[in-house]
């Protein structure tokens, strides 16, 4: 549901440039029977083939459990431009989504997946989370965090843009999985998420770095997830999300606002 008041949103949107042309696919990906990695693989297909034609990819959660189709379909296309891609993750979350998966997949687990892969096909593991609640990760998370060597930045100490430095990040991968989790933002701003947050950031402290990414091109995908309608109030999070797309896109075009 989270996609339809997405691209619902984006729809009102004007046209700054008649040659950016806007495509949707449409028919969703869901998870049937519960298989998610079948809904998994399935988006990871989905973004290959289209990141192969050169199109710019914009993934509507759902969950967050996207991310890991998502990455797989960077991944899948990268491999066909190098034998050894390097591919970084830049991700606006209030939670490092690297829980144990022992027992299943789930929007809590993909990035803990993304790096037990990258260990078992000694592909780096290159990961920078924006935003990290410190009262919503638990002390195993932080050590798990740690271990993998994550780059984070607590939500509390964003003061200003030039507090983080994602520039190394950028420097030395040839892709960027950008990826955002609405609950990332204060619950004034995105009160439609399932757990939202007194203390998140707010969407000018995240704007300036979305362009600042979508300016190297190196991000193949952009990917918005876990927008809970029903939670919402007046598509507030919808909107503010929207928004966040469709600047990204512009910028990732070189698309200037006059």
């Amino acid at each position: 549901m989270g996609g339809i008041h997405l691209k619902s949103a984006l729809s009102n949107f004007p046209i700054f440039d008649t040659d950016i042309k806007f495509y949707d696919l449409k028919e969703p990906i869901d998870v049937v029977d519960g298989k998610l990695e079948e809904a998994q693989m399935k988006l990871a297909d989905v973004v290959a083939k289209l990141k192969s034609k050169d199109y710019f990819v914009v993934c509507m959660g759902g969950g967050h459990d996207i991310a890991y189709g998502t990455y797989n379909g960077i991944l899948s296309y990268a491999k066909t431009k190098s034998k050894d891609p390097r591919i970084g993750i830049i991700s606006f979350d209030a939670h490092f989504d690297m829980r144990e998966y022992s027992k299943g997949a789930n929007s809590g687990t993909m990035f803990y997946q993304i790096a037990d892969d990258c260990q078992k096909n000694n592909i780096k593991f290159d990961y920078t989370v924006i935003g990290i609640q410190r009262f919503s990760n638990t002390k195993r998370l932080f050590e798990r965090a740690q271990k993998f060597g994550v780059t984070y930045y607590l939500a509390e100490d964003i003061l200003k843009l030039s507090d983080l430095n994602i520039t190394p990040i950028l420097e030395r991968n040839d892709y960027i999985h950008l990826t955002i989790c609405t609950d990332v933002f204060h619950i004034t701003c995105a009160p439609g998420v399932s757990a939202p947050q007194t203390f998140g950031i707010w969407p000018n402290q995240a704007i300036g770095l979305l362009n600042y990414i979508a300016k190297t091109k190196k991000n193949l995908t952009l990917e918005v997830a876990e927008i809970s309608p029903r939670y919402d109030y007046d598509d507030r999070t919808s909107r503010l999300v929207a928004n966040l797309i469709y600047q990204a896109i512009l910028t990732h075009f070189g698309c200037e606002i006059k």
